[in-house]
């Protein structure tokens, strides 16, 4: 048994699988999908149901016409927009609790995968994937694997307090005090609950640059936007007034994962990212 495999061994009695959204989602990738059958899914859950319904008919969305069942948001805002709404009504409950171990307070986690989320999303369309919605499942759980360890790692913490070893990254304090870390832990949560390989290897390898699979453009990508949303320091909605300087985070980071279309554009990315941001970041409350 790896590290990983223990620490998700017992997981559903700590970190609720969201069953129909998963079901919701595999639903959507397939081709074959019957639009009646995957609004009949949906409707299971009732909470799911009113939370899909209400971003929706948000401004982000853009729609003129009222939406009010199921069907109609399966059917006026197609099966990748479906993926979005669904991951995003689900994951909001799994990531809003405080995260000790991380110095994250209650709403933090859900801000910045949230932030991530969306930023991948525009880059994304500027380097013109066709797979969006799967860049932004990733996003959304990239850091999923921090739920997982939050109190793993708070023991260990708490027995090592006179440890006085200084780590390079939470990674490094991580892989030292649990012999794994919250990205290959997220990414093996993902596996066991199903979801497809171009969701999981971006949430297992958005650290690690060095590996075979930092080629891929969807690891790229969810790399990039993490690195960025962490760089504006996004830990609840952004303020009317911030201001991010782009030239200078270009001239300060020179070895950027090589997206196309992305240092090019990358003014319009940011104020777009902002704009879709700030419209969407309480809508799933």
């Amino acid at each position: 048994m790896n590290n990983e495999t223990k620490y998700i061994k017992d997981i559903d009695k700590l970190v609720p699988r969201p069953d129909i959204a998963l079901e919701v989602l595999q639903m959507a990738y397939d081709n074959q999908v019957s639009i009646p059958a995957m609004a009949l899914k949906i409707e299971m859950d009732p909470n799911l149901t009113a939370n899909m319904l209400r971003l929706a008919n948000s401004a982000y969305f853009g729609h003129m016409r009222e939406i009010t069942s199921v069907k109609d948001i399966i059917i006026r805002l197609g099966l990748e927009t479906v993926k979005i709404i669904a991951i995003t009504g689900a994951s909001a409950g799994l990531m809003r609790s405080p995260q000790q171990a991380y110095s994250l307070e209650p709403g933090s986690l859900w801000h910045h995968s949230h932030a991530t989320a969306v930023l991948s999303s525009v880059i994304a369309k500027y380097a013109r994937v066709e797979d969006t919605g799967s860049i932004y499942t990733a996003s959304l759980l990239h850091d999923i694997g921090k739920v997982i360890l939050n109190r793993p790692l708070q023991i260990a913490i708490s027995n090592n307090k006179g440890l006085g070893k200084k780590f390079n990254s939470l990674l490094e304090l991580e892989q030292y005090l649990l012999g794994t870390d919250h990205a290959k832990t997220g990414m093996a949560l993902l596996q066991k609950w199903g979801l497809p390989d171009n969701v999981t290897l971006p949430v297992g390898f958005h650290h690690n640059v060095n590996c075979k699979e930092a080629r891929l453009l969807h690891v790229k990508i969810v790399s990039l936007s993490n690195f960025l949303v962490e760089s504006i320091g996004i830990r609840s909605v952004v303020p009317d007034n911030f201001i991010f300087n782009v030239q200078e985070f270009i001239d300060q980071n020179q070895q950027l994962p090589d997206v196309p279309n992305f240092q090019n554009n990358m003014e319009k990315i940011i104020d777009e990212f902002f704009c879709q941001f700030n419209e969407t970041a309480n809508l799933a409350n």
